[in-house]
């Protein structure tokens, strides 16, 4: 979404593409623009657009993982195991969908719907296959647990087929800069995951040790966070949509 600051240097030695200026709000429609007037931007916007997702979006569902326990305790009054694993299931797919998103979006803005159009038929079918065959097997949590996948595999198509349509390199999907907020993230919540849930489930439950484990968890993603070169980004994008 915040296109104008990730491509800001190559549109102003390309001729000062003015049209990019609204992208963040018209990103479909920028891309069909791109693809008509500098198809050679495109791989720059989806980088950016793929950097900038995955920045937000690895710490964000790996905390709703992490912090679930402790929600359901708060808005349920007691440690709720179906609970855990559905939020746990859901960020998980949910993760998978947001960074496929610019391939997806991309895909829409080229015109290129063959692969967009597949692994949604891909997600729909496995959705109604593996959730009945879960449900009846599993119950509640299978259906959960069907979604979660489907959705995942259905854009993990889709993200798939436009880096081998593109030739974009796969390692783009492993941002250097982003490495320790990755590790940070997901280290983070495979460890306080099952502590805390066993901890709930035993019924030693301490807030005060919940709070702190998890504070320190949420500090150290912010820290990582706030030192990332992305961070700049957008915090000069905030600032410049800021009211005069």
């Amino acid at each position: 979404m915040l296109i104008l600051n990730a491509v800001e240097n190559e549109l102003d030695a390309r001729r000062n593409a003015q049209f990019v200026e609204q992208a963040n709000q018209v990103l479909v429609p920028t891309i069909s623009h791109l693809q008509e007037r500098d198809p050679k931007l495109i791989p720059i916007v989806y980088r950016e657009s793929y950097r900038l997702i995955f920045f937000l979006g690895v710490p964000i569902f790996a905390s709703a993982a992490a912090f679930s326990p402790l929600v359901s305790r708060i808005w349920m009054g007691r440690y709720e195991p179906v609970f855990v694993e559905f939020a746990t299931l859901l960020a998980a797919g949910w993760l998978v969908n947001v960074l496929a998103n610019p391939a997806y979006v991309v895909d829409l803005g080229t015109g290129a719907l063959k692969w967009v159009s597949i692994g949604c038929v891909v997600a729909a079918t496995l959705n109604a296959g593996l959730g009945f065959i879960a449900g009846v097997r599993f119950g509640g949590i299978g259906v959960v647990a069907a979604t979660a996948v489907s959705q995942a595999v259905g854009y993990i198509v889709v993200l798939v087929a436009f880096h081998l349509e593109n030739r974009v390199a796969f390692g783009q999907l492993l941002p250097d800069e982003s490495r320790a907020v990755l590790f940070a993230s997901f280290v983070g919540a495979a460890v306080l995951l099952p502590s805390l849930c066993s901890m709930y489930a035993h019924a030693y439950f301490s807030f005060g040790i919940a709070g702190t484990a998890l504070g320190m968890l949420a500090v150290t993603i912010a820290v990582l966070m706030w030192r990332h070169p992305m961070r700049r980004q957008l915090m000069r994008w905030l600032y410049e949509q800021a009211p005069a």
